[in-house]
């Protein structure tokens, strides 16, 4: 085994890792915010359609 088989990264190639962890560092972010806000908006539509809440259907 060689001790030089490892590839000396560039300025360049570490820009380009920075970045794309960039991007998914974003867009976990974004999933993570869409999934909370889903959440949120479905929250009161879950309690009132629970059939312990609903309203009876005779007086």
């Amino acid at each position: 085994m060689n001790t030089k088989d490892t590839q000396t990264l560039t300025i360049s190639h570490f820009q380009a890792i920075e970045a794309r962890a960039h991007e998914l560092r974003a867009e976990a972010f974004a999933n993570m915010m869409r999934s909370l806000f889903r959440a949120l908006f479905r929250a009161p539509r879950k309690v009132v359609s629970c059939p312990s809440c609903a309203r009876p259907l005779h007086g």
